[in-house]
């Protein structure tokens, strides 16, 4: 696996990461094979802490941007560690018994948990641009999967041995926020490049998954805590491994898809839930409660986020061209009249618009396909959006024809522009071991007048002046 070394010291630490987290599973699972009560409780702590101080380390080492995502999971297992404090305390006084102050442990273990299903889907979120919604769905659908897991599975053992609403409330949450987690990452794995750290994650929810599953099915000893701080470790050293960045920090992808909201499967998932809940009053028994509660009230905002990523998809997909990513002529319009109107009111500077007509695509879109063709409209697009000021506005208005649209302008900085826009046109496009060459024939208009006037007229104008540039070209070819 390709993983990147550390910016900070050049020495890739992927090795040192994993046999360091290696290490650490043998020796902790040899202290709770032969500690006591007290020592193991302690083990958990001291992962959970752990966990937190290698994920700082490994933000601040690897140089993450965004942290956010990372720092509520450290603010999450701040929380749980209180709640392993309480857990230690008890096992320390005398006769203390296995249970911890639910006043205590129960507020901590909940909010842990929350905040780290808010981590991982900012995570999954920006490490899935072109398949946002289709990770929220993966998510929606693990959350959905752990109804029937509660409800045939969990809750009648913990209602057999009369475990407390409190207590029960802490295993629906945390089944269905780490199933709902899983779905997530399932979903993002698929395209993620950051294997291994999408590994440990892997391994830290799988560890705990299965302490929640021995710790409420009645499994003898300390085997749960064991599942819980080896868990931890495994989050701690995902947090720790070098392509946390490459996972925190996805590359950009031009363009942005359609998603489809695929009512079906997402009514599917919806109903599972109170299906399941409502199960038992259908035969005769009251109705759980607690996941009819619950349930929704984690699945329905992950639905509402859903429905605003295909409403900001459709926006997009009205404003923007498809192919390239580019603002589209309908939205380059609106900016320009906005624009205008500023300008005719006083606003300083002068208004500028540059029409970009490529030279040459038509042979090269005949002769090796429309896959070729597009290829280097979307270079042209990323060529022009690295040439043009912050602030200025690139488009394709169609075919291979685009327009920089520029505020505060003036003539040597329209020249200027221009100027870089027809030299990056003209670099060689690298396409299926092909060498693609096309250029630009460019026309300028800066409007300086106070007055209103229609995008329609500066763009004739413009359009008018490229045509005088392409036979100008022409007829120095000739």
């Amino acid at each position: 696996m390709d993983v990147p070394a550390s910016p900070r010291t050049g020495r890739d630490l992927s090795r040192p990461v994993v046999v360091g987290f290696a290490v650490l599973l043998v020796v902790f699972t040899a202290g709770w094979t032969v500690g006591s009560p007290a020592v193991r409780n302690g083990l958990m702590l001291l992962s959970s802490i752990l966990a937190a101080v290698a994920i700082a380390a490994g933000l601040r080492r690897h140089r993450v941007t965004d942290q956010r995502p990372w720092l509520l999971v450290v603010l999450a297992l701040l929380l749980l560690s209180v709640a392993n404090t309480a857990w230690l305390i008890v096992t320390m006084r005398p006769g203390g018994g296995d249970q911890a102050p639910d006043a205590l442990a129960i507020p901590m273990q909940l909010g842990g948990y929350v905040l780290m299903l808010a981590a991982s889907l900012m995570i999954v979120l920006r490490h899935a641009p072109r398949d946002a919604s289709g990770t929220i769905d993966a998510a929606v659908w693990g959350i959905a999967l752990a109804a029937p897991m509660w409800e045939f599975l969990f809750r009648p053992y913990l209602l057999t041995v009369g475990t407390g609403g409190g207590q029960q409330s802490i295993v629906l949450i945390q089944l269905l926020v780490l199933l709902g987690i899983c779905g997530s990452l399932i979903r993002v794995s698929r395209t993620s490049s950051a294997k291994q750290c999408l590994r440990l994650l892997f391994a830290a929810l799988g560890f705990t998954i299965l302490g929640i599953a021995l710790v409420n099915l009645g499994a003898p000893g300390g085997q749960p805590a064991l599942c819980f701080a080896l868990g931890y470790l495994s989050l701690g050293a995902a947090g720790l491994h070098p392509s946390v960045r490459r996972l925190s920090e996805p590359a950009a992808r031009p363009g942005q898809s359609t998603p489809r909201l695929q009512l079906s499967r997402l009514g599917a998932a919806l109903m599972l839930t109170p299906l399941c809940g409502g199960l038992a009053q259908l035969l005769g028994q009251p109705a759980d409660g607690l996941l009819l509660t619950v349930g929704p009230l984690l699945s329905i905002p992950l639905v509402l986020v859903r429905i605003s990523k295909l409403k900001q998809a459709l926006v997009h997909q009205a404003t923007h061209d498809e192919l390239t990513g580019l603002v589209n002529r309908r939205h380059l319009f609106t900016v320009m009249r906005t624009a205008i109107t500023a300008h005719a009111g006083g606003a300083p500077g002068d208004l500028a618009l540059i029409y970009c007509d490529l030279n040459g695509f038509k042979p090269v879109n005949d002769e090796h396909g429309h896959e070729a063709g597009d290829a280097i409209l979307r270079e042209t697009a990323i060529r022009l959006a690295e040439a043009v000021r912050p602030g200025d506005v690139v488009a394709r208005i169609g075919g291979d024809e685009f327009l920089i649209f520029c505020t505060a302008a003036d003539e040597p900085t329209v020249r200027a522009i221009a100027g870089r826009a027809a030299q990056a046109i003209a670099e060689p496009v690298g396409w299926s071991g092909r060498t693609l060459r096309v250029t630009a024939a460019v026309g300028t208009v800066l409007w300086t007048e106070r007055r209103i006037v229609l995008p329609d007229e500066l763009l004739a104008t413009a359009d008018a002046r490229m045509y005088e540039a392409k036979r100008g070209t022409s007829r120095r070819a000739a």
